[in-house]
């Protein structure tokens, strides 16, 4: 019995080694894949910006037509509804950097607010971030915090009994160390 299984291994494992050599001939280069891509990528790019440049053009001739044909009045409604169109994101973003501005003006007290008012909102930004990186933290003397130190106290000004009931803090400052 254990000669017919091995017979099948190795018949199964000759049925699978040519698979796999098949597998490794047929894959891509893929580095020539890439180049490829890059370059059909660069040629749709400079197609795209010739379109556009082109596209412009065609607009600039068509508005000095108008013009040389003294068409004032297809001229004005084609700006007109450009004007409109842009409008529209004028006064979203100009609510926006409103609210932003008051965000960054909260940030101050009230003669502060009023003094600044009048400033840009990148000049806000700045000053907040400087005000905010001047901020002094003062530094503690590594004792445990107040809720279990009350009185702050170094370990060696406490007695013993304060010592144990606040001993793993004071390991914690060492280790900390």
């Amino acid at each position: 019995m254990s000669e017919i299984e091995t017979e099948t291994v190795q018949d199964n494992a000759q049925e699978v080694t040519p698979n796999s050599q098949n597998e490794t001939n047929e894959t891509p280069d893929v580095n020539s894949y890439i180049q490829e891509s890059k370059k059909y990528r660069s040629r749709a790019q400079e197609a795209e910006a010739k379109l556009n440049e082109l596209t412009k053009n065609l607009e600039k001739q068509e508005e000095e037509k108008l013009v040389e044909q003294n068409k004032w009045e297809e001229l004005a409604t084609k700006k007109q509804s450009e004007l409109e169109s842009i409008k529209s994101d004028y006064e979203r973003l100009k609510s926006a950097e409103n609210s932003y501005k008051e965000e960054l003006l909260e940030k101050f007290g009230e003669e502060e607010r009023d003094l600044f008012k009048d400033l840009s909102v990148s000049q806000l930004r700045v000053l907040t971030d400087k005000i905010n990186k001047n901020v002094d933290i003062v530094p503690t003397d590594k004792t445990p915090a107040r809720t279990s130190n009350t009185e702050n106290k170094n370990w060696t000004e406490m007695d013993a009994e304060e010592r144990r009931a606040n001993w793993g803090k004071i390991l914690q400052g060492y280790i900390r160390k």
